[in-house]
């Protein structure tokens, strides 16, 4: 709006009250379902909520915690429109005999699909990569917060969470047990069921902060093998989604690898929040 010609000062949107996290969590779980059906962030927008306010004595603090948390809600619920989006198109088109049918330009039902898929992977890539800094940055918060703003500055991210975390005597049993899963699901994707099932025999869960902070640190290096030529080269995707494989020979879905391991930390997270503000209320 404008007044004498002037754009009027505005408030920027933000959450001042328990209800407005409600309202908020009911509108992005009605979005998200759209397009997920059973999607639903009502409990954990609420916890996150609660948590924030008893989090720490620095105001500012807690306010950093809550944004960040709802922002990285955002960025996985768009994750999950992208890996949607892509798997969905593949799906389709795997259906009308179009997949390794032929060359794509050839046929333009092909060549659209396939462009559409390039467009969800495309942004995948960009989001998956966001998603870690947004996480680390979530975990400063939770466990350094005197040296958030640093990290925020630093120029490599992921080389000042690595370095700076290696200090923390422990973080919830949660990430670890997320990790964990993950390297099970690597084994038996790889053919290694004997070693994946050796894990659960011997009950064993990655330990912080070693070799914790360094399979992190390499699940966000494999993200930019791919984030890094969309952002800065001439990009690695539409080399091989525009060159019509099955989505298990097309190395444009080994996205689909890192969703997976995002989704097991984003649970982890929300199981995290979940046990601190339970701790907290809990009377003593």
């Amino acid at each position: 709006m404008t007044k004498g010609g002037m754009i009027e000062q505005t408030e920027p949107f933000r959450i001042t009250s328990l209800q407005d996290a409600e309202d908020l969590a009911r509108c992005i779980s009605r979005y998200g379902e759209a397009t997920i059906p059973g999607y639903n962030v009502c409990d954990h927008l609420r916890n996150a909520y609660k948590y924030s306010r008893i989090h720490c004595d620095d105001d500012r603090i807690n306010g950093k915690l809550l944004n960040a948390y709802i922002d990285l809600e955002w960025t996985y619920l768009f994750m999950m429109k992208d890996v949607h989006l892509a798997g969905g198109m593949n799906n389709q088109l795997q259906s009308r005999g179009k997949i390794a049918s032929g060359s794509v330009l050839e046929d333009f039902e092909l060549f659209s699909g396939k462009a559409d898929i390039l467009y969800a992977l495309s942004a995948l890539s960009f989001r998956v990569r966001a998603y870690w800094d947004k996480l680390m940055g979530i975990l400063f918060l939770l466990y350094e917060h005197e040296k958030y703003e640093r990290f925020i500055k630093a120029k490599s991210r992921k080389a000042y969470f690595v370095k700076n975390a290696q200090d923390w005597p422990v973080i919830s049993l949660h990430f670890g047990k997320c990790l964990t899963n993950t390297i099970k699901t690597w084994l038996i994707h790889s053919e290694q069921r004997e070693a994946a099932s050796e894990i659960d025999n011997l009950k064993w869960i990655v330990p912080f902060p070693d070799p914790f902070l360094k399979i992190m640190g390499d699940v966000i290096g494999m993200v930019d093998y791919i984030r890094t030529p969309e952002a800065h080269g001439t990009g690695l995707l539409r080399k091989w989604s525009l060159a019509n494989l099955p989505i298990d020979k097309s190395r444009d879905f080994s996205l689909i690898n890192h969703w997976n391991v995002a989704n097991e930390f984003m649970h982890a997270l929300r199981a995290t929040i979940d046990e601190r503000l339970n701790q907290r209320s809990s009377p003593h």
